[in-house]
């Protein structure tokens, strides 16, 4: 069984296994909370399951002063048959310590329980592989050091693998020879902030869980204290105000901070105060013994003074619990001071907020002018929270100034890709009474940051559409917006007739970006029905030309015109709009739209057999969804089911697939729908899974049935007749080719063509005409070579090739595999490569099979093993994830009957150079 490694740790997990894969010894190193034990039990299950004896100790510290208490613990669940073997006298000295027999009275000899445990170790490992896993080695009790060190020196690597953890800065008793240290580190934040946002219970959107998961410098324990803490108190973050600082770190502060005179605590108050502390600083804040404040404060382990000048606090929490620990009072006073020496004006903002508690215009136009310099910067979050402070500091009279704040937060935050805070931020402006103008930018703003969702917001969409019409002028975005929510449930007449006019209004009004979004919306439509949109795609180039202002829209366009030219094979134009798309994101610091560009690049790079890139630009898109709440999420986790499908494992990627269609389901994305069921069948196809093919297919096709067909409608419909007739439903599949062959009223591309003649002949062949079904699959081979398609061509490779292997042509069946692992080896796409090899030895008279019982794939892991190459070695040379190179390791340890490297070095160093 492959490891399940904890989120965020998969490269530490792998390089663990890796080391202990040899019989290795690893200690896991790192400050308290930061997540050892977590890993250690992960890691701990995974060689649990697997062949051999796994035996664990978790001790604590009181058992530090108890002997034996490790040793009792770490062979608690030892089966009795070893120690049965043991000789009597030893026996009874092992079985003394271990206090599996009454003790007697007499002091136990050490070196006798030195050698017993000794020699009870040598028997288990020449039985099977042993690993011993002890959590917190600081609290291992000095008799069980003694005893382990002794046996650990004396039996070195091989059988025994040794998993331990230590927190940072201790010394352990028991020392591990040969042991790689490997540290703990913070928790990447993709991984901490949606723990962090589902334990504070909704209060904290992304930005805050981001800021709570800094403060507590990636240590999963107090990220989630922290988020605990604020779940307990039941009310959602002030932006400026402190976090909760865990209870132990506050107590261990104010005790630091009792120890320092009043001057020197006030300045370092006023350091935890500023947002850059400087010596400059603080003596122009009113601290002119800064210097030496902060020389008492060093000692104390609080804060120290580098060579610039600067402040620093040893961890972002210990500057919070200063800072929290002050009173409200005192800390508006502080913040009163640094108004007066700050230079930056979002800073100086900033603290004229803090330093007061009410409503006051002026600190709120302070706030608003910073918000709008931290924008023009670049800093869209800044820009939020700066906003969001000034809509607290505006007076109640004031209502119009308040929602015109809020619409800006909602704004800054969806330029900062936080769409559930800009949600929130507009819905407030709609439960307030506000002018209906006002209103309708919150009807706007709220419809933008809907994402994936806006398919299911009929009621919102109606709803601002009536207070359109209410006021009597035209708003194209509303239109716009109604055409998106149109499109995502498949109402494509609906669709086209809003962006239409949405396109025309927005033209009349000079509006481009909203111009260029109905536009998008009606290439997007088109495409799907495969009706020709030139004149559209002419008028969208002529709005982009020399343009590098217009944001989401312009990555919107370059999306569509993309996809029309992926949709008729076109690939290398695709590529191209796609990558001018991705320049202008990054000139701009876009990531609206982005997702959306990112994840057709990585088909188009999929469908071009480049395999690599496309892993790349998958791992662009997971960084994009960590940084920002990409509008459509869906899609990010689809890309994934794509990537594990091509390089990981089908199953897995058919797991993923499911658990995306559901979630899209529930937002009621038809459209994203259809097409993730029309992959998943092909999927299923491929895995030789056609009646699971049938149905998610057959969902698919009632999902568009009744639109116009286009060339994504008769890859689905291909594929259908393939799962009905690879299932025995003949009649069922003869039916549906009838109707993809009325589809060639309009002209379809090739790789359709090539998807409908694979098709034919999987019925070809279910109806007995051998001959026409080589044929039709010929045909398909060729075009999908004269196209470039790998993955494509393997499939119709891998149909030829069972056919020829039926007609028992074996020569010809094995031409036909060779030449589709040549085309997976060359594209990336490992899952093609492995089954393939399955299908090579079915090729093999039975026999003979007993003289190849390896795949190619394994020849190739165990010739490296045999070469020296550690597991994650092998992985980087075969391009394979490390987890495959261990499921495949315990495959051939199983099928050689073989426990350890190496014996399977021994077993393969006399194999020739042609099966190595």
């Amino acid at each position: 069984m492959a490891t399940v490694p904890v989120a965020g740790r998969q490269e530490l997990t792998a390089h663990v296994m890796a080391e202990l894969a040899d019989g290795g010894r690893v200690l896991l190193v790192g400050d308290a909370g930061m997540g050892k034990s977590t890993v250690l039990r992960s890691i701990a299950t995974t060689i649990g399951e697997r062949p051999g004896l796994s035996l664990s100790a978790s001790p604590v510290e009181t058992d530090a002063r108890m002997p034996f208490v490790t040793l009792i613990d770490l062979f608690a669940d030892v089966p009795a048959e070893h120690f049965e073997r043991l000789p009597p006298a030893t026996l009874r000295v092992v079985e003394l310590a271990l206090r599996r027999r009454a003790p007697t009275g007499q002091e136990l000899d050490t070196l006798g329980v030195c050698l017993g445990m000794l020699d009870l170790l040598r028997l288990m490992i020449d039985a099977a592989p042993v690993t011993l896993v002890m959590d917190d080695l600081q609290w291992v009790d000095q008799a069980s050091a003694e005893v382990l060190a002794f046996a650990l020196r004396r039996l070195g690597t091989g059988r025994l693998s040794v998993l331990a953890a230590l927190r940072s800065g201790e010394t352990p008793r028991l020392a591990l020879p040969d042991a790689v240290s490997l540290e703990v580190g913070p928790l990447p934040m993709d991984a901490l902030v949606p723990v962090v946002m589902a334990r504070a219970g909704g209060l904290v959107g992304r930005q805050i869980a981001q800021r709570i998961c800094t403060l507590s410098g990636g240590n999963p324990l107090f990220a989630l204290e922290i988020a605990a803490a604020v779940a307990r108190s039941g009310v959602r973050p002030v932006p400026g105000q402190p976090l909760p600082v865990p209870v132990h770190l506050d107590t261990l502060m104010r005790q630091r901070l009792a120890l320092l005179p009043v001057t020197a605590r006030d300045t370092v108050r006023m350091a935890a105060t500023a947002y850059r502390p400087t010596l400059t600083l603080l003596d122009q804040a009113g601290c002119p013994a800064a210097e030496a404040d902060l020389t008492a404060a060093s000692e104390a382990g609080i804060c120290d003074l580098d060579s610039s000048g600067r402040v620093a606090f040893g961890h972002p929490l210990l500057r919070a619990a200063v800072y929290a620990d002050a009173p409200v009072i005192v800390r508006m006073a502080m913040h009163a001071r640094l108004v007066q020496v700050s230079t930056d004006p979002i800073d100086r903002a900033r603290h004229m907020a803090l330093a007061t508690a009410l409503e006051d215009e002026t600190v709120a136009a302070a706030l608003t002018t910073a918000a709008e310099l931290a924008g023009r910067r670049g800093a869209s979050g800044v820009a939020r929270e700066l906003i969001g402070m000034a809509a607290l500091r505006t007076p109640p009279t004031n209502r119009a100034g308040w929602a015109t704040r809020k619409l800006a937060e909602a704004r800054y935050a969806y330029q900062a890709g936080l769409l559930s805070e800009a949600r929130e931020a507009a819905g407030a402006v709609l439960a307030a009474e506000v002018p209906r103008p006002l209103r309708m930018s919150a009807w706007l703003a709220v419809l933008e940051a809907s994402g994936d969702a806006i398919g299911q917001l009929g009621d919102q969409v109606a709803a601002a559409c009536a207070e359109a019409e209410a006021g009597g002028e035209p708003h194209p975005w509303v239109r716009v917006y109604a055409a998106v929510h149109h499109a995502a449930a498949l109402r494509t007449d609906a669709a086209l007739a809003d962006a239409s006019w949405a396109a025309q209004a927005a033209a009349a009004a000079g509006d481009v970006r909203a111009e260029l979004r109905a536009l998008h919306v009606v290439l997007r439509v088109k495409s799907r029905l495969g009706q020709p949109c030139a004149e559209e795609a002419a008028q969208a180039r002529r709005l982009l030309a020399g343009r590098t202002d217009l944001g989401e829209a312009a990555l919107l366009i370059h999306h569509e015109l993309a996809w029309e030219h992926y949709d008729n094979d076109r690939y290398a134009e695709a590529y191209d709009e796609l990558r001018t798309a991705v320049r202008l994101a990054e000139d701009g610091g876009t990531v609206g739209g982005l997702e959306l560009v990112l994840h057709l690049l990585a088909r188009v790079q999929w469908r071009r057999g480049q395999g690599a890139s496309a892993l790349a630009t998958v791992a662009r898109l997971q960084q994009l969804a960590v940084d920002v709440e990409p509008a459509s999420a869906n899609l990010v986790s689809w890309a994934l089911a794509e990537a594990e499908a091509a390089t990981g494992s089908l199953p897995r990627a058919v797991e993923l697939a499911e658990q995306v269609i559901a979630a899209t389901e529930r937002v009621g994305d038809l459209d994203k729908l259809a097409r993730f069921c029309q992959q998943l069948g092909a999927w299923r196809l491929v895995a030789g899974a056609p009646a699971g093919a049938v149905a998610v297919l057959h969902r698919a096709h009632l999902l568009v049935r009744g639109l116009p067909i286009g060339n994504q409608t008769r890859l689905l419909l291909a594929d259908l007749v393939e799962a009905h007739a690879a299932a025995g439903d003949l009649a069922q599949a003869r039916g549906l080719l009838a109707e993809l062959h009325g589809t060639d009223t309009q002209p379809a591309s090739v790789l359709a063509v090539a998807a409908r003649q694979r098709a034919e002949a999987v019925l070809a062949f279910a109806e007995g005409r051998v001959d026409d079904a080589i044929d039709l699959l010929s045909s398909a081979a060729d075009r999908c070579r004269a196209l470039g398609t790998p993955i494509e061509l393997y499939r119709v490779l891998l149909l030829a090739a069972d056919i020829e292997r039926r007609r028992r042509r074996r020569g010809a069946a094995r031409a036909l595999l060779d030449e589709a692992t040549e085309a997976c080896l060359a594209a990336g796409v490992t899952t093609g490569v492995d089954r393939l090899a399955r299908e090579v030895a079915r090729l093999m008279p039975t026999q003979n099979r007993r003289d190849t019982p390896l795949t190619p794939m394994e020849k190739r892991i165990v010739a490296l093993v045999v070469r020296g190459a550690t597991n994650r070695e092998v992985a980087r040379d075969l391009s394979i994830a490390v987890t495959t190179v261990e499921g495949s390791l315990t495959k051939i340890y199983r099928q050689f009957q073989i426990r350890s490297r190496v014996e399977l070095v021994r077993a393969f160093e006399l194999i020739d150079s042609g099966v190595a």
